[in-house]
């Protein structure tokens, strides 16, 4: 199959989950008035005014499992929002950032999604994903993805020291599939959250719909 001289591209994801960020000149008051109010809603959502009578702290039988990332966190929904779109307007061109929200007390976490028409010149799929780099003495994870997203590609997560010494997760999957290249990137320095998003992200992948044309 020859490949394809351009590529357009859908993110098919949904609130709550998952929020696409428009680039700045897209921005809208509108837009950033229903941001604000739901991130308002999923934080009162994590501190468990939604749920009518609250446990007890200290009652250790309320619940049998301890919630992940339970600890009840303020949110400065403007700030948030202003954070995210400063992330989005610093992003290269043809990147889009996408940020998750279903994991509570952690959100938003996010996530840049890119596209590209594959040539001659382009990376292997090791390369694109971050493979050939990270810590000497933490060989980067290495996994396929899962066949129902379509074509081929792994999955890697490895780990970075950064100038100030602090370390960095990177978990990076690329799906090539009709001579197009979708990757999606997220970086982070908390670590213990890097399990619990890991498989969001992966099902990210599926998420963006490419149309090629000839």
């Amino acid at each position: 199959m020859p490949a394809p001289s351009a590529v357009t591209s859908r993110i098919d994801v949904d609130l709550p989950e998952w929020l696409v960020v428009p680039a700045p000149e897209d921005v809208t008051p509108e837009w950033r008035a229903q941001v604000e109010t739901l991130f308002t809603v999923i934080a009162e959502v994590d501190r468990g005014e939604h749920d009518g009578e609250q446990p007890d702290p200290a009652d250790e039988s309320a619940d049998d499992e301890p919630t992940v990332f339970a600890a009840a966190r303020h949110v400065d929904t403007a700030a948030t929002v202003e954070d995210l779109l400063a992330f989005a307007a610093a992003l290269e061109p043809g990147e889009r950032l996408v940020a998750g929200l279903g994991v509570p007390n952690r959100w938003p976490l996010p996530v840049v999604v890119s596209v590209g028409v594959v040539e001659q010149d382009t990376p292997d799929l090791l390369t694109l994903a971050g493979a050939t780099a990270g810590l000497p003495t933490d060989p980067p994870d290495v996994d396929e993805l899962p066949e129902h997203l379509g074509g081929e590609g792994p999955l890697v997560t490895r780990h970075d020291v950064d100038d100030e010494g602090a370390i960095w997760a990177s978990v990076c999957a690329v799906r090539r599939q009709d001579g197009v290249d979708t990757r999606v990137l997220w970086r982070t320095r908390e670590l213990e959250v890097v399990p619990v998003f890991t498989p969001a992200v992966v099902a990210l992948v599926g998420s963006v719909v490419n149309e090629a044309a000839a």
